[in-house]
C-alpha cells in the first residue's frame, strides 16, 4: 500500500545524511601528452599517432616511483588537465558543494608547498554549449604543504567551495579544470596530480525537499565523529 504523502519520513528533513563523496581519478582526466608511451622505441609512432596534449604544458601519466600505479606528472607551473562527467544523480544544489585535490611527491621537505588551482563548468543538456572549465570556486583551495618528511605520501588540499543555490536544478554535465598554478622552486622531485574529490549533501528521498542542513562531514573518511 502507498503511504500517505504526509506520512513521517516521507522526505529527507527528517534524516541527517552523511556527505556524497565523488572520487575522479588521474586516468578521468584528459588534456595528457602520450609522448612516453614506448619512448625511444622503432614502433613509438604506432601509438597515439597525432594524439597531443590538449590542455596547457603537455602533463603526462607516469608511474609514480616503482609502485606500478600511475599518475599525472606536473612538474611545470601552470600544467592543467580537464574532465566532464555527469552530475551525481543525489546532488543537492541547494547546499555548498566541496572539492579538493589529491597529490603526492617524491619530496621529503615539509617547507615545499604547492597551490592547485580548480575551476569547474555547469552544463544544461540542448542549452549549455561545452567549453572548458572556467568559473572559479566562491571558497578557492589553500596553498598546500609537504606534509611529512616520507616521498610519495598521499596529499590532499584544502577545500573549494561552491556556494549553496549557485547551480541551476537543470545542471546535468559538469567538467572541472585542474592546474598546478605554482610549486616551490626547490621542488625538483616528481610532483604527481592524483585526483580530484568531490563532496556534497545528498537529496535522496522520492519526495525530498533536501536536509534541512548540510551533511556534516565526518573527521575521516569512515570515521563516526563529525565537525
Amino acid at each position: 500500500m502507498e503511504r500517505d504523502q504526509n506520512t513521517p519520513f516521507i522526505n529527507d528533513r527528517a534524516f541527517k545524511w552523511r556527505p556524497g563523496r565523488l572520487y575522479l581519478p588521474a586516468v578521468r582526466f584528459t588534456g595528457m601528452s602520450v609522448s612516453a608511451i614506448n619512448e625511444g622505441g622503432a614502433a613509438n609512432d604506432a601509438y597515439g599517432l597525432n594524439w597531443e596534449s590538449s590542455d596547457t604544458s603537455a602533463p603526462y601519466s607516469k608511474e609514480i616511483s616503482t609502485f606500478g600505479v600511475n599518475g599525472i606528472l606536473m612538474m611545470t607551473d601552470g600544467m592543467m588537465v580537464s574532465t566532464d562527467l555527469m552530475a551525481p544523480y543525489d546532488l543537492d544544489v541547494t547546499k555548498n558543494i566541496y572539492a579538493r585535490v589529491h597529490w603526492t611527491c617524491g619530496s621529503t621537505d615539509v617547507t615545499d608547498a604547492v597551490l592547485w588551482k580548480c575551476l569547474y563548468r555547469a552544463m544544461v543538456p540542448e542549452v549549455t554549449a561545452l567549453a572548458a572549465a572556467g568559473t572559479a570556486f566562491n571558497t578557492v583551495i589553500a596553498s598546500d604543504l609537504v606534509p611529512v618528511a616520507t616521498a610519495y605520501t598521499i596529499n590532499r588540499t584544502s577545500w573549494a567551495k561552491i556556494i549553496g543555490n549557485t547551480l541551476s536544478k537543470k545542471v546535468e554535465h559538469l567538467s572541472f579544470q585542474v592546474e598546478m598554478d605554482t610549486k616551490a622552486a626547490a621542488l625538483g622531485e616528481d610532483l604527481f596530480f592524483l585526483g580530484l574529490e568531490l563532496r556534497y549533501t545528498p537529496k535522496r528521498l522520492y519526495r525530498g525537499d533536501g536536509m534541512a542542513v548540510e551533511a556534516k562531514m565526518p573527521n575521516a573518511l569512515l570515521g563516526d565523529l563529525y565537525t
